[in-house]
């Protein structure tokens, strides 16, 4: 399956359940704010980390499945988020909505300019 198929479909998978939500005591708003929230934070980027330290590979046997890497998104995201705000926290900056929001950001971005530069002088 296509990339973009499966982003479309987690897309409107999310939207779904965001609408789901939004019949028990929660407005649509709220519900897409704790949906995409808890994508954002929860699974994005151990994404963006799995696919730095475990790149595909031409070679399918040597590659991880998709279960894999989704299991270990989950995993490095609740590992590496928590740490990271921890220890900013404790160099002095502020744990709020948009730090916290900057520095999953951040995470996502380094990672992706990372993996850009290996493949480039690959």
């Amino acid at each position: 399956m296509k990339t973009w198929y499966r982003w479309l479909i987690t897309l409107a998978s999310l939207l779904v359940i965001s609408l789901v939500l939004s019949f028990f005591k929660l407005t649509f708003l709220e519900s897409l704010r704790i949906v995409f929230g808890g994508f954002y934070v929860l699974f994005l980027p151990g994404y963006f980390l799995t696919h730095l330290f475990f790149p595909k590979k031409l070679n399918k046997k040597e590659d991880i499945d998709f279960i894999e890497r989704l299991a270990l998104s989950f995993a490095l995201s609740i590992a590496i988020v928590p740490l990271i705000v921890f220890y900013l926290s404790l160099i002095g900056m502020k744990i709020n909505t948009l730090n916290t929001f900057l520095t999953i950001l951040g995470i996502i971005l380094v990672t992706f300019i990372i993996m850009v530069i290996k493949k480039k002088f690959k």
